[in-house]
């Protein structure tokens, strides 16, 4: 995932975040603070689950390619 990429997402979680009545307002309120923790786990999350599906990618290629090989 590139920067744009992961902006845009981010713009995703952020209006959940922060929509009145909505989920995360109803479980944890909107206090700033509150608010700025959450969307850096979010982005952390976000940024972990790039590098494990990029992984993936890297394996089922590498797989594929074996497999087209003949090999085990």
């Amino acid at each position: 995932m590139n920067r744009y990429d992961l902006s845009q997402l981010m713009k995703e979680v952020e209006t959940e975040l922060t929509r009145p009545g909505g989920n995360f307002d109803t479980l944890y309120g909107h206090d700033p603070k509150t608010l700025e923790q959450a969307k850096m786990i979010a982005a952390i999350a976000l940024t972990a689950a790039d590098v494990y599906y990029s992984k993936l990618t890297k394996i089922e290629f590498g797989l594929r390619e074996a497999d087209e090989r003949g090999e085990k």
